[in-house]
Formats: C-alpha cells, structure tokens, sequence
C-alpha cells in the first residue's frame, strides 16, 4: 500500500472515529456529513468512479423503494424511532 493510501486510511479511521461519536451525541447532521466525507475517502482509496457509485447507488435505492413499497402494503407495520416519528429517513449505517 502507498503512502497516500495509508493516509486515507488514517483519515477514514479518524473521521469513522467522529462520525460514531456525533451519531452518540445526537448530532444527525453532522453525522450525514461525516458519512458522505468517508464515503469520498472510500471512493478514493477503492478507486471507484463517478459512474460506479451512481450505478451502485441507485441500484440499492429501487431495493430500497421496492421494499419500501412492500412495507407500505402492510398497514400493521410500523417503524418505531424518532426518526421516523419527526419525519425524517432513517440514516443507514
């Protein structure tokens, strides 16, 4: 491994780190970027394209929404959480 990749490797060590601690503290915000930011990390260090992680990424969302669909025809199910009770999506980890 070159040196460049040990420091990305250092810094996604670090930021998983915050990213972890902002999650405990409540920091929902702070903790999405976090993710997004160790995500670039990763993209750069894996050395996957623009073009592959769109293709990845919507892949997963139409799982996502086709389960969400799923979901959503089951009337007796219901997601406890606070996320879900203020509105907002779950945070994928």
């Amino acid at each position: 491994m070159n040196d460049r990749n040990q420091q990305i490797l250092t810094l996604i060590d670090r930021l998983s780190s915050s990213a972890r601690q902002a999650r405990a503290l409540a920091l929902d915000d702070t903790s999405h970027l976090l993710a997004m930011a160790l995500l670039d990390l990763q993209t750069k260090l894996y050395a996957i394209s623009h073009d592959e992680l769109r293709s990845f990424t919507r892949t997963v969302a139409n799982v996502v929404d086709f389960k969400l669909r799923a979901t959503a025809a089951d009337t007796t199910h219901v997601e406890p959480g606070e996320n879900v009770q203020n509105g907002h999506m779950p945070f994928l980890s």
